[in-house]
């Protein structure tokens, strides 16, 4: 005798591609069977997403080894990647050759058979003759519509006449600026072919500006062109240990159930670093080479400096790893798509103290002349210092002379120098600094602002730009008033130094000097 089931349900799993159609005698049943059935496929679903996140995990684990194998790459061929550019400068690609976009004035223009629609104005007909009133009411219709056609039309002419006079003033701006830019390029490649030395540094600027490295990579250097020898000095910012890509791939690892990465061990990352600094050397001086098409450089000095901080003190400092001189006729004779990096700057006599990744200090071959044009034979304020009532009050020009001579005594101590520069009140460098010590000494920025309100958070913005431009080790900048909560925020994770009025008079009685600042 057969089997009549009177209740029955279709469930399904989309994660599994299953559906079944349950079969009962009793509702009872029929739901005992789909949370049965239910339970089953959710167990076996658990074990299928654990499968396809395994295999997740196992692809998500190669490509990231992909991405770490291809990085190392790139940075064990900057050599290689540089040779397959021609880095002399194309001058027309300096040129901006954009045409302003044409003018566009996006309102309709009015039209009267719209306007004559819209106000439902009927056309002539055989029935005006007989009903006048037709016709009047079609040529009342008629003169409304001319009237608010003019009226549209007018207004129309108008705004677009404005909008023009604005495009035309915007595209004149446009063509202006674009003509200056083109101008200025042309005025520098005059002055480069005529060996102006301003001309060729920013020349050599632009050209190791334009050299790809890796993604992470900050390109920071400086160049100075010496016109008597044809030297060219470069002094280069390069990446220390830990700027360096350490991870080498990925692998999955089952047991756990997880990505690990693979680092390199030390001997082999100490191996990667040192060949890293020696190739951008070797490649900073092909690319200088190379783009010269005019004989104008016959020496390049590379001088590669680390920023870093003293693990055991704590302390930023500076140093000049590497240094290495060369001539144009010998680089020629150097085949750099199978030379040994390390073994060809070994040739070049290139000054290194032990491993590059111990930051063993040097002293450059020749350095960038600290002689900047910008500096003037400085003011003697401070002798007569306590004639000054108030500091908040005095000469501005003399604050910046007074300032300068007050950090004077502070770095000679330490037989460094200071040079203040022209005064100009724009926000530029008031003075700047060198100090020789390999570990903490450096290039500084000091900057003088004799305020009597709260010092703007846009000076401090703006000396933090000009640390960056100078190419310099740290920033100070001192006042007569106080910062900010903003200005002190912003400095947290830089390297500037803020100085306020009671600071500043702490420093001046340090040296024996009785100030005061009255701010009004």
């Amino acid at each position: 005798m057969g089997s009549s089931y009177l209740f029955h349900k279709t469930i399904s799993n989309d994660y599994l591609g299953l559906v079944k159609t349950i079969k009962a005698k009793s509702l009872w049943e029929l739901e005992v069977k789909e949370r049965q059935t239910k339970e089953a496929w959710k167990k076996r679903e658990q074990v299928a997403r654990e499968r396809g996140r395994i295999l997740d995990l196992k692809a998500e684990a190669e490509f990231m080894n992909a991405e770490a194998v291809e990085l190392i790459n790139e940075y064990s061929n900057l050599i290689i990647h540089a040779l397959e550019v021609n880095d002399k400068l194309d001058w027309d690609s300096q040129l901006k050759t954009d045409k302003y976009k044409e003018f566009v004035f996006k309102q309709n223009e009015p039209n009267l058979a719209l306007i004559q629609q819209s106000l439902r104005v009927p056309k002539k007909s055989f029935f005006e003759s007989i009903f006048s009133s037709l016709k009047k009411k079609r040529e009342e219709l008629e003169i409304k519509a001319e009237t608010q056609y003019k009226e549209e039309k007018s207004k129309y002419d108008a705004e677009k006449d404005t909008a023009f006079m604005k495009y035309q003033t915007q595209k004149e701006k446009f063509d202006k600026e674009q003509e200056d830019h083109n101008n200025s390029v042309r005025t520098w490649k005059k002055d480069f072919e005529n060996a102006v030395p301003e001309a060729i540094e920013k020349y050599i600027d632009v050209v190791l500006g334009n050299s790809e490295y890796p993604e992470d990579f900050n390109n920071e250097y400086e160049v100075q062109y010496e016109p008597n020898s044809k030297a060219l000095i470069v002094s280069y910012v390069l990446p220390n240990t830990d700027q360096i890509p350490k991870i080498s791939g990925h692998k999955y690892v089952a047991s756990a159930k997880e990505i690990r990465p693979i680092e390199m061990k030390v001997k082999e990352f100490n191996s990667f670093y040192d060949n890293i600094i020696f190739q951008v050397c070797l490649r900073t001086i092909h690319e200088v080479f190379e783009a010269m098409y005019e004989p104008f450089i016959d020496l390049v000095i590379f001088n590669g400096w680390v920023k870093g901080v003293d693990k055991a003190t704590g302390q930023d400092f500076t140093s000049c790893i590497i240094s290495v001189q060369v001539s144009k006729d010998e680089f020629e004779n150097i085949n750099l798509e199978k030379v040994e990096p390390k073994a060809c700057i070994k040739q070049l006599k290139g000054l290194i103290a032990g491993p590059l990744v111990d930051l063993a200090p040097v002293k450059p071959i020749l350095d960038i002349n600290k002689n900047d044009k910008r500096f003037i034979e400085s003011k003697e304020v401070l002798a007569g210092i306590n004639s000054i009532e108030n500091l908040a009050t005095m000469d501005w020009a003399d604050f910046e002379h007074l300032v300068r001579e007050l950090f004077e005594k502070m770095f000679t101590e330490d037989g460094a120098e200071v040079k203040v520069t022209q005064a100009s009140r724009d926000g530029g460098v008031d003075a700047i600094a060198f100090d020789p010590d390999p570990i903490k000494g450096g290039k500084f920025v000091i900057q003088a602002k004799r305020y009597n309100n709260v010092v703007p958070v846009s000076a401090v913005r703006d000396l933090y730009g000009t640390v960056i431009n100078e190419g310099a080790s740290k920033g100070i900048l001192v006042t007569t008033s106080h910062y900010g909560k903003d200005s002190r925020d912003f400095v947290k994770d830089k390297p500037i130094t803020l100085i306020d009025g009671s600071n500043l008079v702490f420093m001046f009685q340090k040296y024996g000097y009785n100030v005061r600042i009255e701010t009004k």
